[in-house]
Protein backbone atom coordinates (compact mmCIF):
# COMPACT_ATOMS: atom_id res chain seq x y z
CA UNK A 1 0.00 0.00 0.00
CA UNK A 2 1.60 3.40 -1.06
CA UNK A 3 2.73 5.80 1.86
CA UNK A 4 0.14 8.79 1.84
CA UNK A 5 2.12 11.10 4.32
CA UNK A 6 2.76 14.60 2.95
CA UNK A 7 5.73 14.92 1.18
CA UNK A 8 8.98 15.68 3.53
CA UNK A 9 9.55 18.63 0.08
CA UNK A 10 6.54 20.55 1.40
CA UNK A 11 7.71 21.53 4.65
CA UNK A 12 4.85 24.68 4.21
CA UNK A 13 1.87 21.91 3.57
CA UNK A 14 2.97 20.05 6.69
CA UNK A 15 2.78 23.61 8.94
CA UNK A 16 -0.87 24.17 7.84
CA UNK A 17 -1.59 21.21 9.61
CA UNK A 18 -0.72 22.54 12.91
CA UNK A 19 -3.35 25.40 11.77
CA UNK A 20 -6.32 23.23 11.82
CA UNK A 21 -5.17 22.61 15.19
CA UNK A 22 -4.26 18.86 14.96
CA UNK A 23 -0.79 18.72 13.29
CA UNK A 24 -0.03 15.60 15.73
CA UNK A 25 -2.93 13.82 14.71
CA UNK A 26 -2.51 14.08 10.95
CA UNK A 27 1.31 12.77 11.10
CA UNK A 28 -0.28 10.21 13.49
CA UNK A 29 -2.65 9.50 10.69
CA UNK A 30 0.14 9.05 8.18
CA UNK A 31 2.33 6.88 10.22
CA UNK A 32 -0.69 4.58 10.93
CA UNK A 33 -0.58 1.56 8.43
CA UNK A 34 -3.68 0.62 9.85
CA UNK A 35 -6.11 2.60 7.41
CA UNK A 36 -6.38 2.40 3.94
CA UNK A 37 -6.69 5.33 1.94
CA UNK A 38 -10.20 5.39 2.30
CA UNK A 39 -9.49 5.94 5.99
CA UNK A 40 -11.18 2.08 6.43
CA UNK A 41 -10.15 0.19 9.35
CA UNK A 42 -9.82 0.32 13.26
CA UNK A 43 -12.25 -0.01 15.66
CA UNK A 44 -14.39 2.21 18.05
CA UNK A 45 -12.16 1.73 20.89
CA UNK A 46 -10.62 4.28 22.90
CA UNK A 47 -12.48 7.14 20.72
CA UNK A 48 -11.73 10.86 22.28
CA UNK A 49 -14.89 12.19 23.61
CA UNK A 50 -14.08 15.35 21.45
CA UNK A 51 -13.37 14.17 17.91
CA UNK A 52 -10.14 15.75 16.90
CA UNK A 53 -9.79 16.08 13.07
CA UNK A 54 -7.45 12.92 12.01
CA UNK A 55 -7.62 13.34 7.91
CA UNK A 56 -7.82 10.51 5.79
CA UNK A 57 -4.07 9.22 4.90
CA UNK A 58 -4.04 10.42 1.32
CA UNK A 59 -5.51 14.25 1.94
CA UNK A 60 -3.14 16.66 0.93
CA UNK A 61 -3.52 20.21 2.69
CA UNK A 62 -3.76 23.05 0.73
CA UNK A 63 -2.88 26.19 2.16
CA UNK A 64 -4.53 29.27 1.13
CA UNK A 65 -3.67 31.82 -1.70
CA UNK A 66 -4.39 33.12 -5.14
CA UNK A 67 -4.26 32.03 -8.67
CA UNK A 68 -5.00 33.96 -11.97
CA UNK A 69 -8.49 32.80 -14.08
CA UNK A 70 -8.45 34.75 -17.63
CA UNK A 71 -7.60 38.25 -16.46
CA UNK A 72 -8.89 38.32 -13.03
CA UNK A 73 -7.40 37.14 -9.70
CA UNK A 74 -9.37 34.40 -7.74
CA UNK A 75 -8.15 34.42 -4.02
CA UNK A 76 -9.31 31.70 -1.56
CA UNK A 77 -8.93 32.83 2.23
CA UNK A 78 -9.61 29.12 3.92
CA UNK A 79 -7.32 26.42 3.77
CA UNK A 80 -8.23 22.86 2.80
CA UNK A 81 -6.95 19.63 1.57
CA UNK A 82 -7.75 17.85 -1.24
CA UNK A 83 -6.71 14.14 -2.19
CA UNK A 84 -4.18 12.83 -3.50
CA UNK A 85 -5.36 10.36 -6.06
CA UNK A 86 -8.93 10.45 -7.74
CA UNK A 87 -11.12 7.78 -5.99
CA UNK A 88 -10.88 4.37 -6.58
CA UNK A 89 -13.42 1.48 -7.62
CA UNK A 90 -11.94 -0.31 -4.44
CA UNK A 91 -12.75 2.73 -2.38
CA UNK A 92 -15.96 3.52 -3.67
CA UNK A 93 -16.99 0.25 -3.63
CA UNK A 94 -15.74 -0.18 -0.06
CA UNK A 95 -18.00 2.37 1.22
CA UNK A 96 -21.23 2.48 -1.42
CA UNK A 97 -21.29 -1.57 -1.68
CA UNK A 98 -21.07 -1.22 -5.47
CA UNK A 99 -19.21 -0.25 -8.21
CA UNK A 100 -20.72 1.70 -11.40
CA UNK A 101 -18.12 1.80 -13.31
CA UNK A 102 -17.47 1.06 -16.82
CA UNK A 103 -13.80 0.42 -16.65
CA UNK A 104 -13.39 -2.86 -14.23
CA UNK A 105 -11.25 -5.27 -13.51
CA UNK A 106 -8.89 -3.40 -11.50
CA UNK A 107 -9.69 -1.64 -7.72
CA UNK A 108 -7.09 0.31 -8.62
CA UNK A 109 -8.63 2.86 -11.70
CA UNK A 110 -10.47 5.56 -10.79
CA UNK A 111 -14.16 5.00 -10.69
CA UNK A 112 -16.41 6.62 -13.28
CA UNK A 113 -19.72 7.02 -14.33
CA UNK A 114 -20.98 8.24 -10.89
CA UNK A 115 -23.49 10.99 -11.41
CA UNK A 116 -22.57 14.14 -9.34
CA UNK A 117 -25.30 12.80 -7.12
CA UNK A 118 -23.31 9.71 -6.42
CA UNK A 119 -19.96 11.35 -5.59
CA UNK A 120 -21.54 13.80 -3.09
CA UNK A 121 -23.19 10.73 -1.82
CA UNK A 122 -19.97 8.76 -1.22
CA UNK A 123 -18.36 11.80 0.39
CA UNK A 124 -21.59 12.15 2.73
CA UNK A 125 -20.89 8.57 3.80
CA UNK A 126 -17.54 9.21 4.29
CA UNK A 127 -18.23 12.67 6.56
CA UNK A 128 -20.59 10.16 8.64
CA UNK A 129 -17.93 7.46 8.85
CA UNK A 130 -15.23 9.20 9.75
CA UNK A 131 -17.39 11.92 12.53
CA UNK A 132 -18.77 8.20 14.47
CA UNK A 133 -15.15 6.91 14.54
CA UNK A 134 -14.19 9.98 16.26
CA UNK A 135 -11.69 10.97 13.74
CA UNK A 136 -13.42 14.25 12.11
CA UNK A 137 -14.82 16.85 14.47
CA UNK A 138 -18.55 18.37 13.45
CA UNK A 139 -17.52 21.41 12.24
CA UNK A 140 -15.93 19.65 9.26
CA UNK A 141 -16.82 17.78 6.17
CA UNK A 142 -15.52 15.64 3.10
CA UNK A 143 -17.43 17.01 0.03
CA UNK A 144 -16.17 17.61 -3.09
CA UNK A 145 -14.32 20.40 -4.11
CA UNK A 146 -15.04 24.00 -5.52
CA UNK A 147 -14.10 24.39 -8.79
CA UNK A 148 -11.69 27.64 -7.78
CA UNK A 149 -10.15 25.26 -5.08
CA UNK A 150 -9.88 22.41 -7.62
CA UNK A 151 -8.15 24.62 -10.11
CA UNK A 152 -5.90 25.79 -7.69
CA UNK A 153 -4.88 22.81 -6.25
CA UNK A 154 -4.33 21.82 -9.84
CA UNK A 155 -2.42 24.45 -10.67
CA UNK A 156 -0.13 24.26 -7.59
CA UNK A 157 1.44 27.15 -8.00
CA UNK A 158 2.33 27.36 -11.76
CA UNK A 159 1.01 30.04 -13.86
CA UNK A 160 0.71 27.82 -16.91
CA UNK A 161 -2.18 26.09 -19.39
CA UNK A 162 -0.87 22.90 -17.60
CA UNK A 163 0.50 22.61 -14.23
CA UNK A 164 3.63 21.03 -15.86
CA UNK A 165 4.62 24.35 -18.14
CA UNK A 166 2.78 25.16 -21.36
CA UNK A 167 4.74 22.31 -23.46
CA UNK A 168 1.93 20.01 -24.74
CA UNK A 169 4.45 17.32 -25.46
CA UNK A 170 5.52 17.03 -21.48
CA UNK A 171 2.08 15.48 -21.26
CA UNK A 172 2.59 12.28 -21.34
CA UNK A 173 4.79 11.93 -18.48
CA UNK A 174 2.14 13.24 -16.07
CA UNK A 175 -1.44 12.74 -17.77
CA UNK A 176 -3.67 9.88 -19.34
CA UNK A 177 -4.76 11.31 -22.29
CA UNK A 178 -6.31 10.46 -26.19
CA UNK A 179 -2.76 10.44 -26.86
CA UNK A 180 -1.65 7.32 -24.54
CA UNK A 181 -4.69 5.89 -23.10
CA UNK A 182 -5.73 2.95 -25.34
CA UNK A 183 -9.07 4.56 -24.84
CA UNK A 184 -9.53 3.38 -21.11
CA UNK A 185 -8.54 4.57 -17.39
CA UNK A 186 -5.72 3.77 -15.68
CA UNK A 187 -4.81 3.12 -11.98
CA UNK A 188 -4.50 6.30 -10.30
CA UNK A 189 -0.83 7.45 -9.63
CA UNK A 190 1.18 6.11 -12.06
CA UNK A 191 2.12 9.27 -13.81
CA UNK A 192 3.95 11.77 -12.28
CA UNK A 193 2.89 14.44 -9.51
CA UNK A 194 2.41 17.73 -9.82
CA UNK A 195 4.32 20.39 -7.05
CA UNK A 196 2.09 19.25 -4.54
CA UNK A 197 1.95 16.08 -4.56
CA UNK A 198 -1.49 15.56 -6.57
CA UNK A 199 -1.79 13.00 -9.49
CA UNK A 200 -4.27 12.78 -12.22
CA UNK A 201 -5.04 16.44 -12.09
CA UNK A 202 -4.89 16.08 -15.57
CA UNK A 203 -6.37 13.05 -17.34
CA UNK A 204 -7.61 9.89 -17.01
CA UNK A 205 -11.03 10.86 -15.60
CA UNK A 206 -12.62 14.15 -15.90
CA UNK A 207 -13.65 14.71 -12.01
CA UNK A 208 -16.79 16.60 -10.72
CA UNK A 209 -16.60 19.96 -8.91
CA UNK A 210 -19.41 21.30 -6.28
CA UNK A 211 -20.01 24.13 -8.41
CA UNK A 212 -23.09 24.58 -10.60
CA UNK A 213 -21.67 25.38 -14.03
CA UNK A 214 -22.31 29.09 -15.27
CA UNK A 215 -19.93 31.74 -17.47
CA UNK A 216 -17.39 32.92 -14.97
CA UNK A 217 -17.80 36.74 -14.21
CA UNK A 218 -15.51 39.72 -15.30
CA UNK A 219 -14.77 40.32 -12.00
CA UNK A 220 -12.10 39.22 -9.19
CA UNK A 221 -13.19 36.82 -6.68
CA UNK A 222 -12.85 36.05 -3.22
CA UNK A 223 -14.05 32.37 -2.34
CA UNK A 224 -16.15 31.67 -5.02
CA UNK A 225 -18.82 29.29 -4.81
CA UNK A 226 -20.48 29.01 -8.35
CA UNK A 227 -24.36 30.28 -8.78
CA UNK A 228 -27.17 29.45 -6.48
CA UNK A 229 -28.22 26.95 -9.12
CA UNK A 230 -28.48 26.06 -12.43
CA UNK A 231 -29.33 23.30 -14.89
CA UNK A 232 -25.88 21.93 -14.86
CA UNK A 233 -22.92 21.01 -12.54
CA UNK A 234 -19.33 21.12 -13.89
CA UNK A 235 -15.70 18.98 -14.14
CA UNK A 236 -12.61 19.83 -14.87
CA UNK A 237 -9.13 17.98 -15.64
CA UNK A 238 -9.70 16.57 -19.13
CA UNK A 239 -9.90 12.51 -19.01
CA UNK A 240 -8.26 9.58 -21.10
CA UNK A 241 -11.06 10.72 -23.79
CA UNK A 242 -9.84 13.87 -25.02
CA UNK A 243 -6.53 14.63 -25.95
CA UNK A 244 -3.83 16.89 -23.76
CA UNK A 245 -5.29 20.28 -24.84
CA UNK A 246 -8.33 19.60 -23.36
CA UNK A 247 -6.60 18.64 -19.95
CA UNK A 248 -5.21 22.59 -19.37
CA UNK A 249 -5.78 23.37 -15.72
CA UNK A 250 -8.50 25.96 -17.19
CA UNK A 251 -10.97 23.42 -18.72
CA UNK A 252 -14.09 22.58 -17.68
CA UNK A 253 -17.29 21.30 -19.06
CA UNK A 254 -20.76 20.12 -17.44
CA UNK A 255 -23.86 17.30 -17.12
CA UNK A 256 -27.01 17.42 -15.36
CA UNK A 257 -26.13 15.81 -11.70
CA UNK A 258 -28.26 13.02 -12.36
CA UNK A 259 -26.46 11.50 -15.18
CA UNK A 260 -22.40 9.63 -15.08
CA UNK A 261 -20.41 8.91 -17.99
CA UNK A 262 -17.54 6.55 -18.32
CA UNK A 263 -15.03 9.22 -18.38
CA UNK A 264 -15.99 11.42 -15.18
CA UNK A 265 -15.19 10.69 -11.96
CA UNK A 266 -14.14 12.76 -9.10
CA UNK A 267 -11.63 13.55 -5.93
CA UNK A 268 -12.27 14.27 -2.44
CA UNK A 269 -11.54 17.54 -0.30
CA UNK A 270 -11.84 18.05 3.43
CA UNK A 271 -12.80 21.87 4.52
CA UNK A 272 -14.18 23.31 7.82
CA UNK A 273 -17.97 23.83 7.51
CA UNK A 274 -18.75 27.25 6.55
CA UNK A 275 -19.99 29.38 9.54
CA UNK A 276 -23.66 31.19 8.78
CA UNK A 277 -22.08 34.43 9.03
CA UNK A 278 -19.12 33.31 6.80
CA UNK A 279 -19.39 35.16 3.62
CA UNK A 280 -19.54 32.71 0.92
Amino acid sequence: MRSNCPPSRRPDLIAFAAVARAAAAVLAGCGDAGRGSDGAGGSGAGVPATPVLVPLTNMVPIRAGSFMRVKFPVTLTRDFWIGRYEVTQGEFTAVMGKNPSHFTGDPARPVEKVSFIDASNYCAAVTQRERAAGRLPADHEYRLPYEAEWEYACRAGSTNLFNFGDDVALADDYAWTGENSDGQTHPVGQKRPNAWGLYDTHGNVWEWCLDWFAPYPAMALVDPVGPATNKFKLFKGGGWDKDAPFARASSRFMMPPASGIHFVGFRMALAPIPTRSAKP
